[in-house]
């Protein structure tokens, strides 16, 4: 059995409604693990809670209860210490300004990587995305998958053991998608915890090790892509997509 890289206990993240004194539980006591090289998928639909959970056990946003334990670390007894192991990519075409290696330099020192290691940890990720022949380029005038390369490569600059990435491929073309799916399986193969969150279905089908199916902020199923076939009453043929969709008015239902 693999090291577990990410432990996630019982959490729990509400909102409070200061007009109906109401409460709103994106997250209702969800609990995982991941382990080195493996890639866990989130799979539900909007509002499901995914990105707040993402969120709450990378420190963006702090959980009501529960723990995070990254690679043995407290999340949030050493937040400071954690995060050092985690690479967190939101992607999207915004955030950068400048060059891409100024970027990732900036980005390095936010994360506090020590100042003798930036530049060699900014040159290894701009390679690993294959972004090294444009980084002295202006980001401005990058492709939208690029872009997401690029934000891959700021999740890597801190050489983190488990990288979470919230919709990868949004927006991208296909040669885009192919690309970046290429590289994340590359990444877990090197070693990495990756947890996924996509609506694309292909994504999930084609990278997850582990898939778990969320709605109204709890875990409803975990298990193989098999396994969700199962759940779903489909064929063992079908495709993901016609799994999702045979449990996704369930799921939204239980969101109500």
């Amino acid at each position: 059995m693999t090291k577990i890289v990410l432990k996630a206990t019982n959490i729990r993240r509400y909102f409070k409604n200061q007009k109906s004194k109401t409460e709103f539980h994106a997250v209702d006591g969800i609990s995982f693990s991941v382990h080195a090289g493996e890639i866990a998928s989130f799979v539900g639909p909007n509002g499901a809670g995914k990105t707040t959970l993402l969120k709450s056990i990378s420190n963006y946003l702090l959980p009501n209860s529960g723990q995070v334990e990254v690679t043995g670390i407290n999340l949030l007894k050493h937040p400071r210490q954690a995060r050092r192991q985690l690479g967190v990519v939101f992607g999207g075409d915004r955030g950068f300004y400048a060059s891409a290696r100024d970027n990732l330099e900036f980005f390095a020192r936010l994360l506090a990587v020590k100042e003798k290691n930036v530049k060699a940890n900014v040159q290894e990720a701009l390679e690993t995305v294959n972004l090294a022949d444009v980084a002295a380029k202006n980001t401005g005038s990058f492709s939208k998958g690029m872009l997401q390369r690029l934000h891959i490569a700021r999740g890597l600059i801190n050489k983190p053991k488990i990288l979470m990435l919230d919709e990868l491929t949004a927006g991208l073309d296909v040669e885009s998608v192919i690309t970046i799916r290429k590289l994340v399986k590359r990444l877990a193969k090197e070693g990495r915890g990756i947890i996924l969150t996509s609506h694309n279905m292909n994504d999930i089908e084609t990278l997850a090790d582990k898939i778990y199916l969320i709605g109204s902020g709890r875990i409803h199923y975990e298990g193989s892509l098999a396994g969700v076939k199962t759940f779903a009453h489909v064929d063992e043929n079908a495709s993901l997509t016609d799994a999702y969709l045979a449990v996704a008015d369930q799921l939204k239902r239980r969101q109500v």
